[in-house]
């Protein structure tokens, strides 16, 4: 599976008149979801630990959970497309690291989730690297022709195509949220213009 990158010329031809470019579909899914590392890390540069705790109000998230639940979600959406018996929260002990039980309490218990111990900001980012690590070695075994397969028959419209497209919109929309408490808490900090943009070599 390919994307076209097409520009304002003929069909066929971008806006200069060269040939459209084409896009692997994977590569694409990768770099998007490498550019929102980088720019979320770049977030969590010089937070000292009274930034990840600060709350807006006493039923707001902070930056701590929100690294956390971030880091939870791909670690459990990877494992399971990956075919893991244990995402790495379990088979690493990284539980253990944050002192906390291996089941998460509900989504809809708030203050149970509220009520989570946060350690340091090197432990959210250690899991967070350590995570982003185990997406990157399962799409480098991913070709275009699996993104169609649905991993459960009884869910045919939840693709691998789907679920990774949910990964990088929650991960875009959670960095939002973190740049957006940081920037409440300080407001000369900024993300350095255009991080991410270009891309180091994988």
């Amino acid at each position: 599976m390919e994307l076209w990158v097409r520009g304002p010329g003929t069909p066929g031809q971008g806006g200069d008149g060269q040939p459209e470019a084409a896009v692997e579909t994977v590569s694409f899914i990768s770099e998007c979801l490498a550019q929102v590392q980088i720019r979320l890390l770049g977030t969590c540069e010089g937070l000292t630990q009274e930034n990840v705790l600060w709350r807006p109000s006493s039923r707001s998230n902070n930056i701590g959970f929100m690294l956390w639940h971030v880091a939870r979600g791909e670690d459990r959406r990877t494992s399971s497309l990956a075919g893991r018996a244990n995402d790495l929260w379990e088979s690493d002990g990284w539980y253990r690291a944050f002192g906390q039980p291996v089941e998460a309490p509900e989504p809809g218990d708030r203050p149970g989730l509220r009520s989570l111990e946060m350690p340091n900001v090197e432990m959210l980012v250690g899991y967070l690297e350590a995570v982003y690590g185990q997406t990157r070695q399962y799409l480098s075994t991913l070709s275009s022709e699996e993104l169609d397969f649905a991993p459960d028959p009884s869910e045919p419209e939840r693709t691998v195509a789907s679920m990774l497209r949910h990964l990088i919109t929650h991960k875009n929309n959670h960095h939002g949220q973190i740049d957006y408490l940081r920037g409440l808490q300080d407001e000369t900090w900024d993300l350095t213009p255009g991080l991410g943009v270009v891309l180091p070599p994988q």
